[in-house]
């Protein structure tokens, strides 16, 4: 049980990041300046491509951790 609590917190953790990540790097314009104004890959982030793709490789990882967790709580009661 504890393996599935972790992969499913990890899950939810991944899922809401994407959101929590648009909102720090566009929160304060002088924020924004100062991310995009770093090195690789902090001065990627004002792109929008990038976001874009980071967002869904977030949501994607997010959402195979919550069925991994599901499919651990599956799998250990059967037993």
């Amino acid at each position: 049980m504890l393996l599935s609590s972790c992969f499913l917190g990890l899950g939810l953790i991944l899922i809401i990041s994407p959101f929590f990540l648009y909102w720090f790097i566009h929160g304060d314009p002088d924020r924004y300046v100062w991310i995009i104004s770093g090195p690789y890959p902090f001065k990627n982030f004002g792109g929008g491509p990038f976001q874009l793709w980071m967002g869904i490789g977030l949501l994607s990882m997010g959402v195979v951790f919550v069925l991994l967790s599901l499919l651990v709580i599956k799998f250990t009661k059967e037993k």
